[in-house]
């Protein structure tokens, strides 16, 4: 095996450590309220928050610079294998997809982002399957990599926005005292710091797009 295919691995392997964590932080707020009415951390358990979350982020980032250094070492050594062209963008899907399923869990990503990327994938490794068995190129677009590019900038960006405030939803929308302006501050503030991811969802969309037509022509019922 390669030294891209080993680097792709890696990432997957690292989805373990990511998901205890996630699982930790988790604990972390049901074991204790974690916050109170103003969305911070109460009895010194902010700090807990803050390291939970900081090992999310290098774990996270560490995992998506492996997978810029094998596609790059896959080019420029002409690496490239069937193995890496599937797998690779398999493994950033589930490094991308399962932190932000755990920021949509704790209110960093509104639900419906989600549920629209999720959607899209399943439907993309649908067409990626089926293009494999037509010995259809597999690797991914300019703008499915651009779509994986902000997701990570987008991610990137909510984790240390989380760690520096440190941020938590009900504090975004505690901190105005009439529910009309609380309502209005909350999605402000919420789509501001996810302005990456959404510019990311209109690649993802987009890119799913081009799937579907390059695949279609072959599924024709004749």
């Amino acid at each position: 095996m390669n030294l891209p295919n080993k680097l792709t691995l890696l990432r997957l392997i690292l989805v373990v450590p990511l998901i205890i964590t996630f699982i930790a932080f988790g604990i972390l707020f049901k074991k204790y309220n974690i916050t109170n009415s103003n969305g911070y951390l109460e009895n010194g358990h902010e700090l807990y928050g803050r390291i939970l979350l900081s090992i999310i982020l290098i774990i996270f980032v560490v995992a998506m610079i492996t997978d810029f250094f094998d596609g790059y070492t896959a080019r420029k050594n002409n690496l490239v294998t069937s193995f890496g062209k599937l797998w690779d963008p398999l493994a950033d899907k589930v490094v991308v997809t399962s932190t932000m399923i755990f920021l949509a869990v704790f209110k960093f990503i509104p639900f419906w982002i989600i549920i629209i990327y999720v959607l899209r994938d399943i439907i993309v490794d649908g067409c990626r399957i089926s293009m494999a068995q037509f010995k259809i190129d597999v690797s991914a677009s300019i703008f499915g990599k651009m779509k994986t590019l902000f997701q990570t900038i987008g991610i990137i960006t909510i984790l240390i926005v989380a760690i520096v405030i440190p941020y938590y939803p009900e504090y975004l929308v505690n901190i105005a005292k009439e529910k009309f302006t609380q309502e209005i501050y909350g999605y402000l503030m919420i789509y501001s710091i996810n302005l990456f991811i959404l510019i990311g969802l209109f690649f993802s969309i987009y890119s799913g797009i081009l799937y579907i037509k390059k695949i279609a022509p072959h599924l024709q019922v004749k």
